[in-house]
């Protein structure tokens, strides 16, 4: 008769339990992170020091943190990587597409604002050439259309001056302004301080001393390369509902276009940055070293190139079609969005003359 011994299985040690760092303040649970796990309510509240909130700001809105760094590389150097990461749920180690694009909208902003108010960029003297005479063909003419310049009126108090055109007058601010009826009364008033703000633009760009006309050019140019990343997020939605169009049979959600919508405008936004970063060397650089002009206007060139390389490359790689569908999907959907982008630029040509 045998007789079977049994040993005892041993139990897995039990986990050394975490340590209370402190009691809520708000329900008096143990605390073990930085939040309550009871209550939910956050350790640090708003009183502390100023730049500790500032820092929780910035992470909280725009996500600031290594990750930026982490984001930046693959975002201008390695096309579709941050979408196809996304996609396959390798999320944690990026800032956040909305994020991404909201930040670099805002730095783009502010860079252009510097850049062109430094005189680091400015448009083309062609270009800027309006005012009348021999230099080139005026806006605001005596001619048909015409814009009259601001008048007083009999009391001294500045009026806005009139749109005429063959000697009538289509509108003045205070004597035959713009109505709409079905528009709120707010509304039609910022429409007819537009109109007046842009009339008087036009007429600053032609009239007056050299010192003057060069003022408001200046002041043109910088409100319409102000607009330029707006109107880039502005038409975010849109470029994403053309690619759901364009894809239709992919079977893509909307939301995974927008996703790549957010990543390629980030990119220009990104490209925006590279060439004003480009524009301040220059400015800076060559009165010392003419020899770099060359390298220079070579690294612009190159700058331009690599924005339609690098959208080419990742329609390719997100949506993984043969060259020829490729191609013919990337000039098809550059052609629409060039036209969505005349739009863009005739309302940021609009927004620069309103001074809005």
């Amino acid at each position: 008769m045998s007789h079977e011994t049994t040993t005892p299985t041993a139990e897995p040690a039990a986990s050394p339990p975490v340590p209370s760092i402190g009691q809520c303040e708000n329900c008096g649970a143990p605390l073990y992170g930085k939040y309550c796990y009871a209550c939910g309510q956050p350790i640090q509240g708003m009183v502390r020091h100023f730049s500790s909130v500032m820092s929780d700001i910035a992470d909280s809105i725009l996500n600031i943190d290594e990750r930026l760094f982490r984001t930046i590389g693959p975002l201008y150097l390695r096309p579709g990587k941050l979408t196809l990461d996304y996609f396959e749920g390798k999320r944690a180690r990026y800032v956040t597409p909305f994020r991404l694009v909201f930040f670099l909208a805002i730095a783009a902003f502010f860079a252009i604002q510097l850049t062109v108010r430094s005189g680091f960029t400015s448009m083309p003297k062609e270009a800027a050439r309006i005012s009348t005479g021999s230099s080139g063909p005026s806006v605001s003419v005596t001619r048909t259309p015409k814009i009259s310049a601001p008048v007083s009126s009999d009391d001294g108090a500045f009026s806005q001056g009139n749109i005429v055109i063959n000697d009538k007058v289509l509108w003045n601010r205070d004597t035959k302004p713009l109505k709409v009826a079905w528009l709120p009364g707010v509304v039609v008033d910022w429409l007819n301080e537009s109109i007046g703000n842009a009339q008087q633009q036009l007429h600053a760009m032609n009239e007056g001393s050299f010192t003057e006309q060069q003022d408001a050019r200046r002041k043109f140019t910088l409100g319409l390369f102000s607009a330029a990343p707006t109107v880039l997020f502005l038409l975010l939605p849109l470029f994403a509902l053309l690619l759901k169009i364009f894809y239709t049979f992919k079977k893509r959600l909307y939301m995974e276009h927008l996703i790549v919508a957010m990543h390629s405008h980030a990119f220009l936004m990104l490209s925006m940055l590279v060439l004003v970063g480009i524009a301040a060397l220059r400015h800076l650089l060559l009165p010392h070293a003419g020899w770099l002009k060359v390298p220079l206007y070579l690294l612009t060139a190159a700058a331009w190139i690599w924005m339609f390389m690098y959208l080419w490359l990742m329609q390719k790689r997100v949506y993984r079609q043969g060259w020829f569908m490729t191609n013919l999907k990337y000039w098809s959907l550059g052609f629409c969005y060039l036209i969505m982008m005349g739009f863009g630029w005739v309302f940021a040509v609009l927004l620069s003359l309103t001074g809005a």
